[in-house]
């Protein structure tokens, strides 16, 4: 019996060195491509608003299937269109005064706006890349 309890304390000791570690990998492989989570979530969607350029943002919360699917899409898209368009990633957790200003009833939400702050475009749900680099052009992206 005593065996067991030293296997199983030795196992979830283990566990608990080894998660940090997969963690840690993952951000670094974030990084590399230059974008994190941080930087999608670090400027406030209204000071996005109000720097001159075109903003995506992205109402969500960080456990929902979807978002999770488009975390990547927008990293990416931040990546490419960097100096051109902020992309934002706004918790609607965290910020429900802005999700409640803007209506955001779904998450995922995608909200296009231009470089005044006005809202351009909206889609709600799982959005394929290629049809976001086509709607940017609304925003006067190419």
């Amino acid at each position: 019996m005593k065996s067991a309890k030293i296997q199983l304390f030795l196992g979830l000791f283990l566990l608990l060195i080894l998660i940090p570690v997969g963690c840690a990998k993952t951000s670094n492989s974030i990084a590399q491509t230059g974008q994190s989570e941080a930087n999608l979530t670090s400027i406030t969607l209204p000071q996005a608003l109000t720097n001159g350029k075109p903003t995506l943002a992205e109402f969500g919360r960080g456990t929902c299937i979807p978002c999770k699917e488009m975390k990547p899409i927008l990293e990416n898209l931040a990546v490419e269109y960097q100096g051109r368009l902020n992309v934002s990633i706004v918790s609607v957790d965290i910020y429900r005064d802005l999700t409640n200003y803007y209506k955001v009833t779904a998450i995922p939400t995608q909200i296009g706006f231009d470089s005044n702050g006005k809202e351009v475009f909206r889609h709600v749900g799982f959005w394929p890349k290629e049809q976001i680099i086509a709607q940017l052009s609304t925003l006067g992206i190419n």
